[in-house]
């Protein structure tokens, strides 16, 4: 890495150095990958890195023209997507998607784009092929399909140095290259520890949406789930293979490529793979040998058609076991011990049958769409549909579509027979449109003249069909905010500002522990045996800040209840290990954690030198920093 006070020429001339094959003695050598791209940059694509130009931002129809062909996977990958979000948007990352040329075809980001994020190019549109922009994060996985970490002086051109990227790639049940899954920031801190753990979270939901589309593709297909034991079969899946009605492999995820590294699968017979046939797997689960190797593997089969267990595009499934079915709980229940959650539904249930807007505010992850699902529940249109729509998960080319629908013919690449938009299919029931505050305006415009006529027309055609619904909004965004700076109508706000309520943050809340116990309850239906927490990773989970609040409490227990042994939930079961606000030092464990204490022990033992502390616990060294992350344990020398 060069060191904070080079100049614009020493990255040129340590890069120029590098590709004639004469590097200075004092200047780090860049890692394999950054280092053959490089050289690609200056021989193949005859690049500049002096070069300074504006983003290459393609125009609205050129990025439909990107968006379009891959809507249905966007579909899939959105509440990944989502997910991630949540996870890093606290840190200064943006999440990009970026199709397989390079250009960005999704963001979620907590910043606008403005400034040093537009003339970054950290937008949808952008163009970061690596023989057009060179060595960076988005186009340097795709060219060389791994994944990749490219921070500040990495970069080729001097005008991305400021980025810090990390980057996996997306494949296809058949390994073709669908996407580069990307968060971004200019102002990441250096720390290797910090990064790898961002690292992680990327490649943690570039395989979550791989297995998710491998699902979608192979519906039509028998699935083989490979579990590491019979009682992780169907909860755990380490490698999924999809095979034809022959018992030929047509499809394989990311965890069976791992499992059969050097090996291609596909077109190749189950039995050449697996010691079985599909007619010893028609029922139950199997233990089943690996061909050529003494490894055995629970293996447990999904029926072709299964379309009750296929994962929505709300909710990704972790495995190709049947969905629990989905609860949505009452208001009081959602209401719980707090008082200011009480209070709410006292009035809410004054005005839920009226027809009056209701409006929602509350940070990201605090349960506003459970709580319009209550709502709507609660009231007399209980029986009619209840449809949701989260704006900001939806390319601004496609929102109108999905909200106002179209008519037959009404755009290239339409259906035949056009589509019911969310308005339509919401008429008689409740609306909910979550991310109000990202609606693009061109939306906010039509929407308003919806809600003050109560009729819709749909994009291309010209008739208004009437509606009866009740619209419900939500928005983690201060709206009064973006009416000020024009990026949203005031007029829509007032019309949508009837009952307007805030959600406490989940560390704000009274009925902490209620909630802990509930999580646990949902996440364990179903389950011969219910694990339980340990009094000191309880200790953890009521100690902890919650910056994704409600939906992190669910996915930190749903992977202590799959990760823990012998029915206990220790600490070190709960990845709690992740980036928090700038400025935060409370601990992630309490100091009374045994695990902690331990940990410290071990690392005081030899001097707190982590490869040797590593060596004796017998873990890699990210392993060991991971554990250091989670429990909050920090070397002397950097306090």
């Amino acid at each position: 890495m060069i060191a904070p006070g080079s100049t614009a020429s020493d990255h040129i001339d340590r890069i120029m150095a590098w590709v004639d094959g004469a590097p200075a003695p004092t200047s780090p050598p860049p890692h394999g990958i950054i280092a053959d791209s490089w050289k690609r940059c200056v021989l193949k694509h005859r690049l500049d890195p002096a070069t300074v130009n504006a983003p290459n931002v393609l125009t609205p129809p050129e990025l439909r023209d990107h968006v379009e062909p891959v809507g249905e996977f966007l579909g899939f990958a959105r509440e990944s997507l989502l997910g991630l979000h949540a996870q890093l948007a606290a840190s200064g990352y943006v999440v990009l998607l970026a199709d397989r040329d390079g250009v960005t075809i999704e963001r979620f980001g907590s910043l606008p784009i403005e400034g040093r994020m537009a003339r970054a190019g950290l937008e949808r549109g952008a163009v970061w092929a690596e023989d057009c922009e060179g060595t960076n994060g988005v186009g340097t996985c795709l060219a060389s399909g791994q994944p990749v970490l490219v921070h500040r002086f990495d970069h080729f051109a001097v005008r991305h140095t400021g980025l810090t990227c990390s980057v996996a790639p997306i494949l296809g049940p058949v390994g073709e290259l669908l996407a580069a899954l990307d968060v971004s920031s200019l102002t990441a801190p250096a720390g290797g520890q910090f990064q790898s753990l961002v690292h992680g979270f990327v490649m943690s939901a570039a395989r979550q949406i791989e297995d998710t589309w491998f699902l979608a593709r192979t519906r039509e297909n028998c699935v083989l789930a490979l579990a590491r034991s019979p009682e992780m079969a169907g909860i755990e899946t380490d490698a999924m293979i999809a095979v034809d009605p022959a018992g030929t492999v047509v499809g394989i995820n990311g965890g069976a490529r791992k499992l059969f590294a050097g090996r291609d699968l596909i077109g190749v017979r189950l039995d050449a793979v697996l010691e079985t046939s599909l007619d010893r797997l028609a029922a139950g689960t199997a233990l089943v040998r690996q061909s050529g190797t003494e490894r055995r593997w629970a293996i447990s089969l999904r029926p072709p058609l299964a379309a009750q267990r296929l994962p929505s595009r709300r909710a990704p499934a972790r495995s190709s076991a049947p969905a629990r079915p989905t609860r949505h709980l009452p208001l009081d229940e959602l209401a719980g011990g707090d008082p200011q959650m009480q209070a709410h539904v006292r009035r809410i249930r004054r005005f839920v049958d009226c027809d009056l807007p209701i409006l929602m505010g509350g940070e990201t992850g605090t349960g506003k769409e459970a709580f319009a699902r209550a709502i709507h529940d609660a009231s007399a249109r209980a029986a009619r549909p209840f449809v949701g729509i989260n704006c900001a998960a939806l390319p601004e080319s496609l929102i109108e579509s999905e909200l106002f629908g179209y008519a037959e013919g009404a755009f290239t690449g339409a259906r035949r027979d056009g589509m019911r938009g969310k308005l339509l299919q919401a008429d008689g029931g409740t609306l909910f449109l979550d991310e109000i505050g990202d609606m693009p305006l061109a939306a906010q415009t039509r929407l308003l003249r919806v809600l003050a006529e109560r009729e819709v027309i749909p994009l291309g055609g010209d008739r208004a069909i009437p509606l009866d619904l009740h619209v419900i909004c939500a928005s983690h965004h201060d709206l009064e905010a973006l009416v000020a700076s024009g990026a949203f109508r005031a007029d829509l706000f007032y019309r949508l500002n009837g009952l307007r309520i805030t959600l406490p943050p989940l560390r704000d809340r009274t009925d902490k522990a209620e909630l802990i116990d509930r999580a646990l309850e949902l996440e364990t239906a179903g389950l011969a045996a219910t694990p339980r927490l340990t009094p000191e990773a309880r200790s953890l989970l009521l100690d902890h800040d919650w910056p994704g609040n409600i939906r992190q409490l669910r996915t930190v227990v749903r992977a202590a209840v799959i990760g823990c042994e012998d029915g206990l939930i220790r600490c070190d079961d709960l990845p709690l290990a992740m980036p928090r606000f700038a400025g935060a030092t409370s601990p992630a464990c309490p100091a009374a954690c045994p695990e902690a204490e331990r940990l410290q022990a071990i690392l005081r033992s030899h001097k707190w030198c982590v490869a040797d502390a590593a060596r004796s616990l017998n873990v890699s060294r990210m392993t060991l920093y991971r554990r250091m992350a989670k429990f909050g344990v920090v070397p002397p020398n950097q306090l």
